[in-house]
């Protein structure tokens, strides 16, 4: 298999989102390349994209070693993903198959579209190269993603259990509770 891939560097500003931004670069163009690698604009790597894609083809999503700068977001992964239940695939780094995007009616426009494309594919790997997260700790934006993720899981209707057991082993307490807030009936 010949791979012909294009790398797409995330830059978006708000109120557009990253799905939005990614969405509108790949999708009129999915015919043209075999393969997509989506990376956040603040990583670096250190392989050719075309070797992943021939090597991993077959795969809907290849996902890598993505390795944060920032000490504590290092220690903070190590504390709590110790039970690993799946492949651990960051959207920070992700290359995905045209096929796969074409099955499941091109690349989401929304928030949290890692999650959204890791619940459609059907065969997720994660290939053995590193890529480098160049982020700084910041602690008012953890909590606000802890918060966005809280009301994501409300909206897709993910289980009570689950989204409890996320929060307590991962050790993000904001999930829960946006989830609950958001789950609660609205008055009217």
């Amino acid at each position: 298999m010949v791979a012909k891939v294009k790398t797409i560097v995330v830059k978006f500003q708000p109120p557009e989102t990253y799905g939005g931004f990614v969405s509108k670069i790949v999708n009129p163009i999915l015919d043209d390349f075999s393969h997509f690698l989506i990376l956040d604009s603040d990583t670096t790597y250190e392989f050719f994209p075309d070797n992943i894609a021939e090597q991993f083809g077959t795969a809907d999503i290849v996902g890598f070693n993505v390795v944060s700068s920032s000490r504590i977001f290092r220690a903070w992964e190590k504390i709590t993903y110790w039970l690993k239940l799946s492949p651990r695939v960051r959207g920070a780094a992700m290359l995905l198959s045209s096929d796969f995007l074409r099955r499941i009616a091109g690349y989401p426009s929304g928030e949290f579209v890692d999650t959204i494309l890791l619940q459609k594919s059907k065969h997720t790997i994660v290939a053995p190269f590193t890529v480098y997260h160049n982020q700084r700790f910041d602690l008012k934006h953890s909590v606000w993603r802890q918060i966005s993720d809280g009301k994501f899981r409300a909206e897709l209707r993910y289980s009570f259990w689950r989204t409890l057991l996320h929060s307590i082993f991962r050790v993000r307490p904001f999930v829960f509770l946006s989830y609950v807030f958001h789950r609660l009936p609205k008055e009217e």
